[in-house]
């Protein structure tokens, strides 16, 4: 009420119903809103996705067993040779790890990259008693050419 007897109404109630041109173009900015808005959800979705794996990759990347490895090819001459200078790592990193105090295994692939081209690499290690890895396999491939094995028990150069 009012206090005049009357009702309050908002002025929508009142009005008269929509034409159909109007309601034509009322549903085509409805539309517009809807997929604005579902391809900010999409967007922002796949943005935390990629986000959750570019942190679970830099991690995978900084670990003990992946600095090492990563220096033992980035030293390599014949990695080197084959691929160029200055080498850099892929964006991903698959695989997986268990790195306890007194044990660990570790199986990793990625790529790195060279001014003449990129090589797949294999990661196989073991962590012993002592804390110090052991590379089972560590072998970069690139692809048209034999594998370089830079892992532990092979002469190497440098060594």
């Amino acid at each position: 009420m009012d206090g005049r007897g009357g009702r309050i109404q908002s002025g929508w109630m009142d009005t008269k119903p929509m034409s159909q041109s109007e309601l034509m173009a009322w549903e085509i900015k409805a539309r517009r809103w809807l997929v604005l808005g579902l391809a900010g959800l999409l967007t922002g979705v796949f943005g935390v996705g990629l986000l959750t794996l570019q942190m679970s990759y830099e991690m995978l990347k900084k670990t003990e067993v992946m600095r090492e490895a990563k220096d033992r090819i980035f030293q390599d001459e014949r990695v080197l040779r084959e691929l160029g200078s200055p080498l850099r790592l892929g964006w991903a990193v698959a695989g997986e790890i268990e790195d306890l105090p007194e044990r660990g295994t570790a199986r990793f692939n990625f790529h790195i990259w060279g001014p003449r081209g990129r090589a797949a690499v294999n990661l196989r290690a073991e962590k012993n008693s002592l804390g110090k890895w052991k590379y089972l396999l560590l072998e970069v491939k690139a692809p048209g050419h034999p594998a370089i094995s830079c892992a532990d028990g092979l002469l190497r150069p440098g060594t």
